[in-house]
């Protein structure tokens, strides 16, 4: 999504301020340049954090993801945005940011 990201994470114990932290700093210095983004603060200061215990809540949200681009106009279908794993969960078809499936 061009204002967001979406990513569903594994991550034990906890790790995650210390990642979101750290993933933010990395994309802030070195992406951010290279993008010609120039303001001085491009993330919002929280993240939401929902566990994923069940299968069922990942499907849910995966498919919420995954139609993120679609309800927004971006794309007619989930699997024609590049930056989505629709198409490789839809398609069969890798994307441009290798994922991992092996949820449960």
């Amino acid at each position: 999504m061009p204002s967001h990201i979406h990513a569903l994470l594994v991550i034990e114990g906890n790790r995650l301020p210390n990642f979101m932290r750290d993933f933010k700093k990395f994309i802030s210095q070195k992406e951010a340049k290279g993008l010609g983004i120039t303001e001085p603060t491009i993330w919002q200061y929280r993240y939401d954090r929902v566990v994923i215990s069940t299968e069922n809540v990942l499907r849910i949200k995966l498919e919420y993801i995954h139609a993120n681009p679609v309800r927004s106009g971006l794309v007619g279908k989930a699997e024609d945005w590049q930056w989505s794993s629709a198409g490789d969960y839809l398609s069969g078809r890798p994307g441009v940011i290798p994922i991992w499936k092996d949820w449960f």
